[in-house]
């Protein structure tokens, strides 16, 4: 089956997928707003991917014009950081037909249900779209230059949902030929609500924001997270697994998570990290824009609280981080974020919820 891909965003993720695709004979479209990315991208006339994968593809088309990118595509690969994915949504629905895959990669905690409800509910959009998210991003990727990307490995396992959850036998005969490592996940709750990652990012950058204000770098996880910190990181955790609970999810700990991953022992989280070698040397933010403090606030422990504030959880933990990362970024996270107006479940039961993703 011939394919036609877009690729929104063309961060280190949508240019590997970018790449990778049409070095495969893929028709590929990278989109992005940034103009001098794409420029240089057009000047170079080509991907180069390194590493575990080594390829050059070069895309049908790179552009900023979102229309151009849509026009004649089978399948939207949105690759941009998750904090986006609202305003993609509404810019791409006119655009969406019947037979379309809209994937997101990764959805973090609630992605696909808040692109459903903005395609679906507020746009009344009634082209048969599949509406899917992965748990992660399927490549482990860095960007050293524009147009030049490090590979260190294709992850072996990458959960997929669709919304509703039925989707997800016709989206795999479409895109498993082509991505192996695409396994299905049970519901988007799955695939959004499960991970920890989110713990690790906006409390130890609030912790250390004096060091970002005045330009110093550390090493974010060995020097970043002290026993204090990660009894903070832990508590957060406390908090998003009593959230799981309550949605009918028996998740994994953030201890536990990392334990899996990276083949550690460690059950108390301070000493895990200190131990984790692929932790080593990974750097800090550099400023208030970072994503560890605005994407994994707004699309992490927003919807998180928001949702357990609906189902009658307590986070104080998580309510503390929102206010604390608004008033130093200078914005209302709350009321930017992923709450649960904004993913289409507000006032809803638990089986109501299910219901609606089944």
């Amino acid at each position: 089956m011939s394919l036609n891909f877009a690729v929104l965003g063309a961060g280190a993720g949508g240019q590997t997928m970018a790449g990778v695709l049409s070095s495969q004979g893929y028709s590929v479209k990278l989109y992005d707003i940034d103009q001098s990315k794409i420029q240089k991208l057009n000047a170079l006339g080509k991907i180069v991917v390194t590493g575990k994968i080594e390829c050059e593809g070069t895309p049908a088309l790179m552009t900023t014009d979102l229309r151009a990118a849509m026009q004649d595509v089978d399948v939207v690969m949105v690759t941009t950081t998750t904090d986006a994915h609202r305003t993609l949504a509404d810019q791409c629905a006119p655009y969406l037909h019947d037979g379309q895959i809209f994937m997101l990669n990764p959805g973090h905690v609630g992605g696909a249900l808040e692109v459903a409800h903005v395609i679906r509910d507020i746009h009344q959009c009634k082209a048969d779209v599949i509406i899917a998210e992965a748990g992660d991003l399927m490549y482990a990727c860095r960007m050293p230059e524009v147009g030049t990307v490090f590979q260190s490995g294709l992850k072996n396992h990458v959960e997929v949902a669709t919304l509703p959850a039925s989707d997800v036998t016709r989206l795999l005969e479409i895109l498993k030929p082509i991505f192996a490592n695409l396994s299905p996940a049970k519901n988007i709750l799955e695939t959004g609500f499960e991970g920890g990652g989110a713990m690790l990012h906006p409390i130890p950058s609030l912790m250390n924001v004096n060091r970002t204000d005045s330009g110093e770098p550390y090493d974010y996880y060995m020097s970043g997270i002290t026993p204090s910190v990660a009894k903070l990181v832990s508590a957060c955790d406390a908090e998003r697994l009593a959230v799981c609970r309550a949605l009918g999810l028996e998740v994994p700990s953030l201890v536990k998570s990392l334990q899996k991953i990276y083949s550690l022992e460690q059950e108390d989280l301070y000493d895990l990290l200190q131990h984790n070698k692929a932790y080593v040397g990974l750097k800090s933010p550099s400023s208030l824009n970072h994503r560890f403090f605005i994407e994994d606030t707004l699309c992490g422990i927003v919807p998180l609280a928001s949702i357990g504030q609906m189902m009658g959880v307590e986070t104080p933990i998580m309510d503390a981080c929102i206010n604390i990362a608004s008033v130093v970024c200078g914005r209302d996270f709350r009321a930017e974020g992923r709450t649960a107006e904004r993913l289409g479940l507000a006032g809803k039961t638990l089986e109501e919820i299910y219901e609606m993703i089944s």
